[in-house]
């Protein structure tokens, strides 16, 4: 092999590598599916999202090889009103997702907040959401964000609530007529091990999210949505949304 050859080669593998690890730690593109978000980002927009702000994760795999995944330091922590690129953590009753996709949603709730749905209006922490606009057509329910720390009293009544969230930390979870077992061992409580976030679409009506199938963990959230880079729908290219801000 000639020198020349080895530097061509040493070139392309190098700006393989890099382009690799902006895509994986630092800013990657989604193309928008659904009208869950329309009235901030709309069906046929592309957007560009900074995975390096919440902490970039390294690659799952390269090259179809699996790696360990390591987490970067967070820049800034996720905030309330945050648009935010996650993984989807699984319909209510999968321990594991059974449709590996990314979802976009708002970040309504932080780890400990209390959200709420009544007289179809969001309230968290006490206060009417101001982008909820009496869409939320949802059954009132009342509930608390996970965060690590967290105590749940468990009993035969509450384990059907808590069962896959306490499997997809990681344990066994079973009931025996009216006695709770976690890792078979009898349990009166769990204590929740990770911090978790709820996210609503900004089209409520036609959103299926975290009202439907529960918290997202903290290691799901994949970025923040930044910016239309593109916009086509059945008309042609939408110009006026290219550049646009998502907030």
């Amino acid at each position: 092999m000639g020198r020349r050859l080895r530097d061509v080669l040493a070139v392309l593998l190098f700006t393989l590598l890099f382009a690799a690890g902006i895509k994986s730690c630092v800013m990657d593109a989604y193309r928008i599916p659904s009208a869950s978000m329309s009235g901030t980002i709309v069906p046929g927009d592309l957007i560009l999202v900074n995975k390096f702000l919440y902490g970039a994760r390294t690659p799952e795999k390269f090259l179809y090889v699996r790696l360990p995944q390591f987490r970067f330091p967070a820049l800034a922590a996720v905030a309330r009103g945050d648009v935010i690129v996650f993984d989807f953590p699984g319909e209510p009753d999968e321990v594991l997702p059974v449709r590996n996709q990314f979802l976009v949603k708002r970040c309504v709730g932080l780890p400990g907040d209390t959200v709420e749905v009544a007289q179809r209006n969001l309230i968290v922490n006490g206060y009417r959401d101001p982008r909820s606009f009496s869409q939320y057509d949802t059954v009132p329910f009342r509930t608390v964000v996970p965060y690590a720390g967290m105590t749940v009293p468990l009993d035969a009544a509450s384990f059907r609530d808590w069962s896959v969230f306490i499997q997809r930390e990681g344990h066994t979870a079973e009931r025996r007529k009216e006695e709770v077992l976690i890792d078979g061992r009898p349990a009166a409580s769990y204590t929740v091990e990770r911090d978790y976030y709820f996210a609503v679409g900004d089209n409520a009506k036609n959103s299926y999210d975290s009202r439907s199938w529960g918290f997202i963990p903290a290691e799901n959230i994949i970025g923040r949505a930044m910016l239309v880079y593109w916009s086509r729908g059945d008309d042609g290219i939408r110009w006026e949304r290219i550049g646009k801000l998502v907030q």
